[in-house]
Parts: C-alpha cells; structure tokens; sequence
C-alpha cells in the first residue's frame, strides 16, 4: 500500500541521480513553509510576532528557486544532443506549461468560488496573467519562466550556437536589466523572470560537465575542507541576508533582491553550492531517503501545493476555530506535500496521468532523460 501511493520501490531502487532528488526535496518543503507562512500573514494572523518562523522565511529565500534552474539547466545539452530542438521544446510543453495552464485555471477558479474564504480576489483576467502576469497567480510564476527559459535558452544554443560563455555573459546582461525592472518597481510582466533566472539556467548548462562527471561525485564536491568551507560561506552570507532583510519592514524578504542585486547573486549562488554539497553528502550516506521520495514529486506538490495548505488553513480555522499559528503550520506543510504526491500516484494508477503531464510517464524511463525536460 505505501509503495502503491509513493512509488517509494522505483524512487529508490532505480538507477536515478539521488543527489537531485535529495536537492528538490529540500527545496520544496522550503517553498511549502513559505508560501503556508504567507498564507497565514495575508490571512492576517499575526505572523510577525513570531520572530523565530519569520527569520526561517527569510533566510532561507535567496537560493531555493535558482537552485531549481540551475538543476534544470543540468540537462538542457544532453537533451538537445539526443532529441534535438523540437522534441525538448515539446516535452517541456508537455511537463511543464500543459500543467501550468491546468492546475493554474483550477487554483483560479477555485479562488473565484471561494472568495469570501480565501485571500486572492481573482477577477477574469487573472487566467491570462497566468501567462502574461504569472506573479499574480501565486506559485505559477516558476513554471512559466522555467518553461520560457529553458525554450529561449534551447533555441539560441541550437539555432545561433551560443557557447556556453556566451550564454552565461547573455545571462548577465538579462540579470541586470531584471534588476532594474526590480530596482524601479516597474512591470515587467512574465519577462521579469525570465530575464532574472536565465543566468542561473546557463550556470547549470555550464557545470554539468563537471558536476554530472562520476568522479567528481566522490572528491571535490564532498571533500571535508570544501563542505566546511561551503558551510562557513552559506552561513556567513544567509546571515547577512536575513539581517539587511529584516532591517526594511515594508520589503522584509525581497530588499536585497531588489535593491542589491549583485549581492542577491552571489548569496544566491553560495546557497544553492551548499545545498548541492548536503544533497551529496545525503547521496553518499544513503540516508533520509524519504527527502529522495519527497523530491521526486515536486513539480506535482509545487503545482497543488497552495490549494492544499490553503484548504487545511479554512479548515482547521473555520471548521475547528483553532487559531494557534503553530497547530495550523505544521499540518499545513505536510498536508501540503504528502497530499498532492498521493493526488498524483492514485490519478497515475487510475489512468488520469493526464492531470499532471501531457507526457504519459512510464516506470522504467531513463532517469536523465526526464529530469532534461522538468
């Protein structure tokens, strides 16, 4: 039964790259705590009395999302090598935009109808922000600049031969013209984000090589000096971002991405370095396997997992009156992670495999393959 609804046997007995899975893992029960903290405030509980879960909703901000483009942009060359530029483009469509345009339009009507229960106070145009104006759609906003990124980045490597150089300095340029959409408050509409984690797709193209190289699994990357080092810097640097953060009251999460982009960066950069270290270091040991399970599923918990926390959030205050900012966090989170990857493994075992891709997945899939196109 619990393999049937987690598919826990093939995660972890296939020959998958466990380090990536380890990486995801982490990375969306970030995104999880998150997007439940923001729902509460916005809710208005008063989530800013407490201290200690708004340091960890700060502090752990600056890397997450760049790490998840970065990891894409792992598998961006090979893909092409083997499928060429039409197939990539296509399966991404297929994994990525098909399912944003679905769960986009259900989470939108779904605030529609319960408007009177929910924070968004949707209005017809908000199905087309999920393409023009993603950022007003909530999580969306990843999909579709992953889905931009990835088909813009394919299509100059392929069509007028970027190198690798060429692309991450391309990548610089877009990062500064992102901040000064970010620095001005302007609107860039979906382009912001597309300009803003291009660089972070190109970095990922540009280290696979290096970073998919089984050699360098069992040396550098979880060398002791490096790791402590690493360490020193992601603490060092996550530091200084959560206190220039919380010095701005009214911009308390997104100052140094907005005002101090280069910073942002390269505090960006030592994040996702030290998590990728952690995720081979998990690698090695073989151990909390359930992480590997949990990061598996998160393209499927990102796309439900708002709705989900959200209902948990209605629930337990308008049904059980409970008002306790702790009793509602943590049965949000893992309902918000646990429930879409059982939604996703029944529907699969159903037939409806179509809910979540266009892409009908098949057990025994190479694992580099799939992870090239989400």
């Amino acid at each position: 039964m619990f393999n049937d609804l987690f598919n826990r046997k093939f995660i972890l007995g296939s020959n998958r790259l466990a380090w990536i899975d380890y990486a995801r893992g982490i990375c969306i029960i970030l995104v999880a705590y998150r997007h439940c903290f923001e729902g509460l405030r916005q809710a208005g509980f008063p989530m800013m009395d407490h201290p200690y879960m708004k340091i960890l909703n700060v502090c752990f901000y600056s890397f997450r999302m760049p790490l998840f483009f970065i990891i894409s942009g792992l598998f961006v060359s090979s893909s092409l090598s083997k499928k060429g530029l039409g197939v990539y483009v296509g399966n991404r469509f297929k994994v990525i935009f098909y399912p944003l345009m679905l769960w986009g339009f259900i989470q939108v009507t779904l605030q529609f109808a319960l408007r009177n229960y929910v924070n968004a106070q949707r209005e017809p145009m908000d199905y087309l922000n999920l393409i023009i104006q993603p950022r007003r759609i909530e999580q969306f906003w990843y999909l579709n600049a992953l889905f931009f990124v990835g088909a813009l980045y394919a299509l100059l490597k392929v069509v007028f031969r970027l190198h690798y150089w060429q692309q991450l300095l391309l990548g610089m340029v877009f990062y500064t013209v992102a901040s000064m959409i970010h620095y001005t408050e302007s609107n860039g509409y979906l382009f912001t984000d597309i300009l803003n984690y291009y660089i972070y797709f190109s970095i990922g193209d540009m280290l696979s090589s290096y970073i998919l190289s089984r050699k360098n699994k069992k040396t550098m990357i979880t060398a002791p000096s490096w790791l402590l080092a690493s360490t020193i810097i992601f603490l060092g640097s996550q530091y200084l971002f959560t206190v220039l953060n919380l010095r701005h009251a009214s911009n308390y999460d997104s100052y140094v991405g907005d005002k101090l982009p280069l910073l942002a960066f390269l505090i960006s950069l030592s994040g996702c370095a030290f998590i990728i270290q952690i995720s081979f270091l998990l690698q090695r040991l073989a151990i909390l396997k359930w992480l590997r399970v949990i990061g598996y599923h998160s393209l499927y918990i990102y796309l439900v997992h708002v709705m989900i926390i959200a209902s948990v959030r209605l629930f337990m205050v308008h049904v059980l009156h409970i008002t306790s900012v702790g009793m509602i966090m943590v049965p949000a989170m893992i309902a918000g992670i646990v429930i879409p990857m059982l939604l996703y493994n029944i529907a699969t075992r159903l037939g409806a495999w179509w809910l979540f891709s266009l892409k009908k997945p098949v057990e025994e899939i190479n694992y580099n393959s799939k992870m090239a196109v989400i």
